[in-house]
């Protein structure tokens, strides 16, 4: 029977060329052939891989000049473009050489845009051009626009998208999604949030929200659409840093929620909450987003009641969540009722959850009540919490989701639940955060501890890892105090530990 290794070398090589790049090392780590076949392209390809599979944009870096390897600006440049000799800072820069060579976007696995060389600050814009489109986006790129399926299956037209490419990095990015159909991690431009999908006086929405629920519809058919883009994706990293001024809806993430693949989404400053001031509301678009979905991180965010739970009910198989709350512009989220918060999150994911993690990074007015019963979750095995959010009066699920203006107090007496009456039986790890020295956070600890050596054993028989950590803000020892509660809580049980560091403080 004839073989394919019969073919003489250079058919070989023709043929181990067009697996370039998604099926290239394992053709020809297949066989000595085929690995002789593959001599003359895999320079190349080695030099792409480097710059392409985990994509990020070139950055300027400052070294000692005797070590640099600086350009004949000057300038210094990362490694990976020091030594790939390909330089792109920008989204547009991306597609341009995409568009020179299309097998590029397949060499993309993870791709990170958040650095993206902002044009503006560079003065293109402030060029006297009498044809600005025809001297700055190249006829090849123009032609990768027109004939792309996305914008030709909504008769869009490509005169919009190639200004749009041009203009904002919002529609790059969007339109180098439709090209990357083996990537796994994405981490989106912090101005991806200028896509509001009903905002009908933002005409580029018009343009790019059916191109984005294409992309969407597609990914989840990939027996209709082999090698549809964003159909392997499994991570959404964060676009954001923290900080009181930064600030994202969470409705432009929701198609990547929706898709079937992804796994994992993380998210830095998001705000979901329709306060009538500076908080943002949310659509939560489909009814139903990935199963597959895991793992949700909102860090330094501010999430509303009804917000909260219209994202997790549609997250089905949420086995873990992670929040911080952080006051953000002009005091949006300045309080929070972390009891009613957390009822909401036992509420809807009482079977599924596994890891849950809900601390306050910032909060600048009241944390309202304390959520004394957390035994409905079936499954949860690790949990994290702040001490403050123990400390208060105990949560009434009749009383809903009540926010108490700054300066008054939730009725009623500190609930100072007891570890033993509180935690599931499933709980195996409890991680306990101690902001600060004050005496209802160490009274809070002489309660939490009431009973668990005795009890433990019977009552939370799989829990076998407690740490509290410790914010050492104040000075380098523990004042006196407060040794008296840490050292009854380390006889409990806990290792206790400074924060942010591996040794034990006592």
């Amino acid at each position: 029977m004839p073989s394919l290794l019969d073919l003489p070398l250079e058919l070989l090589g023709l043929i181990v060329k067009e697996t370039i790049p998604v099926d290239f090392e394992a053709i020809a780590l297949s066989c000595k052939d085929l690995f002789a076949a593959s001599t003359p392209f895999r320079a190349q390809y080695a030099t792409r891989r480097k710059r392409f599979r985990d994509f990020t944009f070139s950055q300027k870096v400052e070294e000692i000049l005797e070590v640099a390897e600086e350009s004949e600006s000057g300038e210094s440049w990362d490694e990976i473009t020091r030594e790939t000799g390909i330089r792109i800072t920008t989204t547009r820069g991306l597609l341009e050489q995409i568009a020179l060579d299309h097998s590029l976007a397949q060499y993309i696995q993870s791709v990170d845009l958040r650095d993206h060389e902002d044009e503006e600050e560079d003065g293109y814009e402030d060029e006297e051009l009498s044809d600005p489109l025809e001297a700055e986006v190249p006829e090849i790129l123009k032609n990768l626009v027109l004939t792309s399926p996305f914008i030709q299956a909504f008769k869009g037209d490509p005169d919009d998208w190639i200004e749009g490419i041009q203009r904002s990095t919002v529609y790059a990015d969007v339109f180098l999604l439709t090209l990357l159909s083996q990537v796994r991690t994405v981490a989106l431009h912090p101005r991806w949030d200028e896509l509001h999908p009903f905002d009908d006086n933002n005409l580029a929405n018009k343009h790019l929200w059916p191109v984005l629920e294409l992309i969407m519809h597609r990914a989840n058919h990939v027996q209709e659409f082999p090698d549809a883009p964003l159909s392997k994706l499994s991570v959404v990293e964060p676009s954001r840093d923290s900080g009181y001024e930064e600030k994202s809806p969470l409705t432009p993430f929701v198609p990547f929620m929706a898709i079937n693949s992804v796994s994992e989404v993380s998210l830095t400053s998001c705000l979901l909450i329709d306060d009538g001031y500076t908080g943002i509301p949310f659509n939560p678009l489909v009814e139903c987003y990935s199963t597959n979905l895991r793992k949700l991180s909102l860090e330094m965010s501010v999430a509303g009641p009804e917000e909260l739970s219209q994202l997790l009910s549609r997250i089905p198989n949420l086995e873990i969540f992670e929040f911080s709350h952080q006051t953000k512009w002009h005091g949006c989220g300045f309080n929070w009722n972390v009891g009613a918060f957390l009822d909401i999150v036992q509420n809807i994911c009482a079977e599924n959850l596994k890891t849950l993690s809900v601390t306050i990074f910032t909060c600048w007015g009241n944390i309202g009540a304390t959520l004394v019963d957390m035994t409905r979750f079936r499954k949860l095995a690790v949990l994290e919490l702040d001490i403050d959010t123990l400390c208060n009066p105990p949560y009434d699920p009749s009383t809903g989701y009540i926010n108490w203006d700054e300066s008054e107090s939730v009725p009623g007496s500190p609930a100072w639940p007891k570890l033993t009456e509180m935690l599931p039986a499933s709980i195996e790890t409890l991680n306990l955060y101690l902001n600060t020295f004050s005496d209802n956070h160490l009274k809070c600890i002489t309660h939490l501890i009431d009973g668990l050596s005795d009890d433990r054993a019977t009552k939370l028989s799989r829990l076998n890892k407690l740490s509290l950590f410790v914010r050492m803000d104040s000075g380098p020892t523990i004042p006196d105090v407060a040794l008296e509660a840490l050292n009854a809580a380390k006889m409990s049980g806990f290792s206790i530990m400074e924060l942010g560091k591996s040794v034990p403080l006592i």
